[in-house]
């Protein structure tokens, strides 16, 4: 079993390896260069004048260091069709289960870790938490965490399971106590994760879950549940062969749609109802717009808002052109006497209208959150022009050259 978990586990790192270089290109790295530029220059600048030792401030580090915890859920690599082939090897599972709990263990220590140095500052010195303690916090985060998959690893076993709302929640309370008490939290959260090691049977594992038969059924909806939260993250920025897609109509976005259907021809039909009921490319649509507004709200400054905000919604475009080829392996598309030669100019009407509509969410915000001047009304209509500037030259020019590869 233990050699079933290592091949799997290169099988998936391979897989993950092959997307992640597609994720983090060069206009995401960009992208995240410039956001992170942001966020330090603001982060700089309200250390200089926000007050110290405020109530507030050391719950707010335990939330902060909390958010970490809500990633990396148990790799198990289960598939459906273990539920035959491997159902007899109940008591080997220990054995398959314990190179994926170290390797789900990477990415939420890595994120703590860096969210730790990165919070340094404000927890010492705003907070007023001493070095010593803070490093106690940090490492109470580590444990916590080892004990949410021990949990996890252990629900997998037929018996009473822990439901991970209350996980979360419960997590959440012991982040805020760590901030006051982070030996006594680290303490408790050693001693739990010890007693829930498959070689210490405590008195209350009778009440809480004994693991006597895996639950094969169980563990492949748990896993198949993981792969969809991830495939859906590698999906925003690339296609996922492996993720299933379910398209299904938004009636509340109707209204984006031409009320008369003599205005439309077939292609100009399709694309524009792909791009709100895909949820590939609608979700992709909210993340990046949520984004340029995340954004625009940690810099409060119109110049650093309107540059990212640009670059944000260049991305967006850049996202989207997927598109383009949706329907190209759909037997029906190809069999009807569908004109194809003009679908280019119904694509960038389609991505037009997105895009003028991401244009006004991000403008309203501006007017809420930024100051009203001058220079902000400069800064809609420059980042309008943009829009206008990328559906007009780049977009025609990427859809010739993706026409030129079909």
């Amino acid at each position: 079993m233990d050699k079933i978990a290592k091949q799997r586990l290169s099988e998936n790192l391979k897989q993950s390896v092959k997307y992640l270089t597609l994720v983090f290109n060069d206009f995401f790295i960009l992208a995240l260069i410039f956001l992170f530029g942001a966020l330090m220059f603001w982060y700089a600048q309200s250390m200089k004048t926000m007050p110290a030792n405020l109530w507030f401030y050391k719950p707010l580090v335990g939330f902060i260091m909390w958010l970490p915890l809500l990633t990396g859920k148990l790799v198990t690599l289960i598939k459906k069709a273990d539920m035959q082939f491997l159902f007899t090897q109940d008591e080997q599972m220990d054995d398959y289960l314990k190179p994926m709990f170290r390797y789900s263990l990477v990415l939420p220590y890595i994120l703590i870790i860096l969210l730790a140095g990165i919070l340094f500052p404000f927890a010492t010195i705003k907070a007023g938490i001493n070095g010593y303690s803070y490093l106690v916090l940090v490492l109470s985060m580590l444990s916590i965490k080892a004990t949410e998959l021990e949990i996890a690893k252990r629900n997998l076993y037929f018996g009473r399971r822990i439901n991970v709302t209350v996980q979360n929640i419960s997590a959440l309370i012991l982040a805020v106590i760590a901030t006051y008490l982070p030996i006594l939290i680290l303490a408790v959260v050693v001693v739990l994760n010890i007693c829930l090691t498959p070689n210490f049977q405590p008195v209350f594992d009778k009440k809480m879950n004994v693991k006597t038969v895996f639950d094969w059924r169980y563990a492949v909806e748990s896993e198949k549940a993981r792969k969809d939260r991830v495939y859906a993250i590698f999906s925003m920025f690339t296609d996922v062969e492996e993720k299933q897609v379910t398209i299904r109509r938004r009636k509340y976005l109707d209204f984006l749609l031409p009320k008369s259907l003599a205005k439309e021809n077939p292609n100009s039909f399709l694309y524009r109802r792909s791009l709100l009921r895909n949820p590939d490319y609608l979700n992709l649509l909210v993340r990046m717009t949520f984004f340029a507004i995340l954004v625009s709200w940690l810099v409060q400054d119109w110049r650093w808002a309107l540059g990212l905000s640009a670059l944000v919604v260049f991305l967006t475009v850049y996202q989207l052109m997927p598109l383009a080829t949706e329907f190209d392996s759909n037997i029906m598309y190809r069999v009807y006497p569908i004109q194809r030669g003009g679908r280019g100019k119904d694509l960038i009407k389609a991505i037009n209208t997105a895009l003028l509509l991401q244009w006004l969410l991000i403008s309203i915000f501006w007017l809420i959150v930024l100051p009203i001047n001058l220079h902000l009304a400069e800064a809609i209509v420059v980042l309008l022009v943009f829009v206008l500037l990328v559906t007009i030259v780049y977009l025609p020019q990427k859809v010739k050259h993706l026409d030129q590869r079909r």
